[in-house]
């Protein structure tokens, strides 16, 4: 988001704050609650150890006033989770490749390992 964009948000809420009696502070809580409630909500939700129908029966779908509704499905959990996983693993090779570098060990062409 670009600073002139930025100064039309916060002029935005300034001006419902005026016209609420509220200061800046709490009309940003009022407008982000709504999606901090989603969050706490999904993020609640076990979804590690559940199958597909039990993923399927889950009340997982948000409406929101003006902007539309969020919802998912098994189908869409289950590759985010493959996302995250491969993430991880993605991540916990880096720290281990640098951590190896940082002790001395290397490797040279041939594979042979040196200190």
């Amino acid at each position: 988001m670009n600073k002139v964009d930025e100064k039309k948000i916060k002029d935005i809420i300034h001006t419902i704050g005026l016209n609420n009696y509220l200061v800046d502070s709490e009309i940003k809580k009022i407008v982000e609650s709504q999606f901090r409630f989603t969050y706490d909500t999904i993020r609640s939700l076990s979804i590690e150890e559940k199958t597909d129908e039990e993923l399927d029966k889950l009340k997982t779908n948000f409406t929101y006033k003006y902007l539309g509704k969020l919802y998912t499905s098994s189908d869409i959990i289950r590759r985010q989770q493959l996302k995250n996983n491969i993430l991880k693993q993605k991540k916990n090779e880096q720290e281990e490749f640098e951590s190896s570098r940082s002790i001395g060990i290397d490797e040279d062409i041939s594979g042979n390992t040196t200190i």
